[in-house]
């Protein structure tokens, strides 16, 4: 076994065929186990310490050696009756760490779209603009579908086949210091058709330097589909879209459209009740007609992302005030994200703008 502060250096396709002879509840708990340890870099030390649960006998059955004399399996009942006591535990504790997720409309269309391809085990598209809430969904997909079980990729940029392989081979907690096929190889014996595996930003692969490389990489993933009989989901903006139906290489990815029967198609902007949803979070009240306006023309031009991210900050600047959130710390975190982008010169035009249009006013309301 590994020392007593080292990171657990078990790989998840070790662990994954370890488990596979155990019944599937007692399977997905192992895995889940083991994967939750790895996201957050424990030691076998630190997992015995957390869970409760020897830490010699969770070695043995990660790495399949948990046998009596004759070889045999020893039954995980009691073991696993520790494990869903400790799973509730640690996921009560995680709820208290983090902001709660906003099920917004776009979240809802996602999960169902990822629960439709795990239980046919086949590939789905989803495409949409960006800072739409595509990547939060996922993630957050990825996250109540527990560590591991539910591997989420972001594709890397300009991702080649090389590149794109160790990035699934990270999300699938296998080490990528191994060549090619090994990896290949790895990632397939982790994989299942229990499990689904997200790949997000795949329109990445279309900037490749490497044009062969593209084709390349949708047949890897063509390939790990077929032998594992996992589902698949291909997420990128509406250039993949376009690019899968008109591109370069759109015979050549037929192959790999074939697999699959649901497409989704997000809209351009979100909708307005997943704003109000996101606002109702922080309990906010409706806004007024400046707020509401602006707020519009923030999700309009650069879409959620933006504007969830200033809600946060503005709530952090009422904390730090000692104030109850209101929209007008949100409206003072825009002005100052405004300003930051203006320089000197465009501040004073826009001061005298201003005070040109107070000038034009038939009374003045400063005086």
């Amino acid at each position: 076994m590994p020392s007593a502060q080292t990171p657990i250096n078990i790989s998840g396709d070790i662990v994954a065929q370890s488990s596979a002879s155990y019944p599937a509840d007692q399977r997905i708990l192992i895995q889940w186990l083991f994967g939750y340890a790895k996201s957050n870099a424990w030691s076998m030390n630190e997992l015995e310490h957390q869970s409760k649960i020897s830490k010699t006998t969770l070695y043995r059955v990660f790495v399949g050696k948990y046998r009596n004399d004759a070889g045999e399996q020893v039954a995980l009942d009691g073991l696993c009756e520790k494990i869903v006591r400790f799973k509730a535990l640690a996921e009560a504790r995680d709820m208290l760490g983090r902001l709660p997720f906003t099920h917004t409309s776009v979240f809802k269309r996602i999960e169902k779209m990822c629960r439709e391809i795990r239980e046919e085990h086949s590939i789905g598209l989803i495409f949409g603009e960006s800072q739409i809430g595509k990547t939060a969904s996922l993630q957050e997909v990825s996250r109540v579908e527990n560590h591991g079980l539910t591997p989420y990729v972001l594709v890397p940029a300009a991702a080649g086949v090389q590149g794109l392989m160790k990035a699934i081979a990270d999300a699938c907690h296998i080490s990528r210091n191994s060549c090619f096929d090994q990896l290949r190889t790895r990632v397939v014996n982790y994989l299942d058709e229990s499990k689904l595996l997200i790949l997000d930003e795949v329109h990445e692969i279309f900037t490749s330097y490497q044009r062969p490389s593209v084709v390349k990489c949708f047949g890897l993933l063509r390939q790990i589909h077929d032998i594992t009989g996992c589902g698949m989901i291909l997420c990128g903006t509406n250039v993949m879209r376009n690019e899968f139906e008109r591109g370069e290489f759109a015979q050549s990815l037929k192959q790999l459209l074939k697999r699959g029967i649901w497409t989704l198609q997000l809209d351009d902007t979100p909708p307005a009740a997943d704003i109000d949803l996101i606002a109702a979070h922080y309990r906010l009240g409706k806004p007024n007609a400046e707020v509401e306006k602006l707020v519009a023309t923030i999700n309009k031009e650069h879409g959620l992302g933006k504007f969830t991210k200033f809600l946060a900050r503005a709530s952090a600047l009422a904390k730090a005030r000692n104030q109850k959130f209101a929209w007008s710390h949100f409206m003072s975190i825009v002005t100052i994200a405004e300003n930051m982008r203006m320089t000197t010169e465009q501040k004073a035009k826009a001061r005298a703008n201003a005070q040109r249009d107070l000038n034009q006013l038939p009374f003045n309301p400063q005086s």
